[in-house]
């Protein structure tokens, strides 16, 4: 199933030496994750497929959230205001509630002006269980290894210019989400 997303934008707050944080969502396409279920004696024969063949089709909606940090990990809530040079921990995550693995994942998140990313620092993971806190996916994003920045089919996630992007429409390696996990990334930026 192919999932498209365009997370949640970062608007800045003017300030003289203060930048506030507010992330405010786009209107986004909802994507689904769907199960199948079927039964019967097919064979691979469409003559087979009678009329006590049962098959089921569950969806489940998925969503993107992103959520930023202090490097120390403590949490930003939204409107926060931050000091211009302070380093700042974004996080993506999408949690797959669902039975069965959500494939070909895209994401991309345009940093405004404001922010610049520091390089070296993306890092993804797909370890967290599915209904895991907030502290427990960014424990499990900040303890993955880091990825390379550059945007190839090398990593799942990369950096070209102001855009951070994961999955293979934005020429990444194809992002997976794995049944019942979440899958997260996180990405260090300072506030200018």
């Amino acid at each position: 199933m192919f999932s498209s997303w365009f997370p949640r934008a970062v608007k800045l707050l003017a300030a003289a030496s203060l930048v506030g944080l507010s992330l405010v969502p786009f209107a986004a396409r909802p994507s689904l994750a769907a199960d199948n279920q079927a039964s019967g004696d097919i064979a691979g024969n469409p003559a087979n497929l009678g009329t006590s063949n049962t098959f089921t089709i569950n969806s489940t909606q998925l969503s993107l959230v992103k959520a930023a940090f202090l490097t120390d990990g403590t949490p930003i809530a939204s409107g926060t205001t931050v000091a211009r040079g302070t380093p700042v921990k974004f996080l993506i995550y999408m949690d797959n509630t669902t039975t069965v693995p959500v494939d070909s994942v895209d994401v991309q998140d345009a940093l405004v002006a404001a922010f610049v990313y520091q390089p070296g620092t993306i890092r993804v993971s797909n370890t967290a269980n599915t209904g895991s806190a907030v502290a427990a996916i960014y424990a499990a994003a900040n303890a993955a290894p880091l990825l390379s920045d550059a945007v190839s089919n090398a990593d799942a996630a990369g950096i070209g210019g102001s855009t951070f992007s994961a999955g293979a429409g934005a020429g990444n390696a194809v992002v997976t989400v794995p049944a019942s996990k979440v899958w997260a990334v996180l990405f260090t930026v300072k506030v200018q």
